[in-house]
């Protein structure tokens, strides 16, 4: 039998404005990937929990199972547009969507000690 629950996490959530990126010359494969990681973004900063959201719906096979979470993290554990987002975040900030190598993404540092973080994240991959 299995069982469900959930745990509920009462924050504020804050939002980092940068430069969003310019869809105009995404291909359409991508410009719906980016939308549609955008659109989990606005539902994060509305208030819903990203944790479940990230459960759900994140294309990340390594952080789905832990709610989009990765724990005591390091620099140079990811690739360098993930580790500039990230960083640049306080505990409970929400930063843009950002490219990699892997897809878009948008990042939400949970913690940081020194140089090591906890971070939740969803990835929706380039088709």
């Amino acid at each position: 039998m299995k069982r469900f629950f959930s745990i509920a996490f009462f924050f504020s959530i804050l939002v980092v404005q940068a430069q969003p990126l310019d869809t105009t010359a995404m291909s359409d494969d991508k410009r719906i990937a980016y939308r549609k990681v955008e659109g989990y973004r606005q539902r994060v900063i509305k208030g819903e929990n990203m944790a479940v959201l990230a459960s759900l719906y994140t294309e990340d096979p390594g952080s789905a199972k832990t709610g989009g979470a990765y724990y005591n993290m390091g620099r140079g554990q990811f690739v360098p547009e993930f580790e500039n987002a990230a960083f640049k975040l306080k505990p409970g900030e929400v930063s843009e969507v950002f490219e990699t190598a892997y897809g878009f993404h948008f990042v939400q540092l949970i913690a940081l000690r020194g140089e090591a973080m906890d971070v939740r994240h969803i990835l929706i991959k380039n088709k």
